[in-house]
């Protein structure tokens, strides 16, 4: 089960620190079919995920855990898993704190993440 949304006013972009955000929350039966739940910034244009789905091939083959690091190379952004929970027989859940500001992705043009 997912939580319920907290207020859209609470949720700051950790890569900029503006407010103006909006928030998708994880919806499989709602709304929307996202399967993973994160905060799109519109002043910066990016993306902050608060946990992405993976199954357990992806699980196996990435070797997620708790304290490890997640690439987000489509966005060029670099998080912290905090936790690992499974979910149903083949999906695990990972929960991402930002590691904002720790260099440049290369091929990003200079892109801080």
């Amino acid at each position: 089960m997912v939580a319920p949304a907290r207020n859209q006013q609470e949720r700051h972009c950790a890569w900029c620190g503006s407010s103006d955000t909006h928030f998708v929350q994880r919806g499989l039966v709602g709304p929307t079919d996202e399967t993973d739940q994160y905060v799109v910034c519109h002043e910066c244009a990016r993306v902050t995920y608060e946990f992405v789905a993976k199954s357990a091939r992806e699980m196996r083959l990435g070797r997620y855990r708790p304290g490890g690091i997640f690439r987000d190379s489509v966005h060029g952004t670099r998080y912290e898993i905090t936790r690992v929970f499974r979910v149903g027989s083949n999906e695990h859940l990972l929960y991402l704190k930002p590691l904002p500001g720790l260099g440049v992705v290369p091929g990003r043009g200079g892109t801080p993440h």
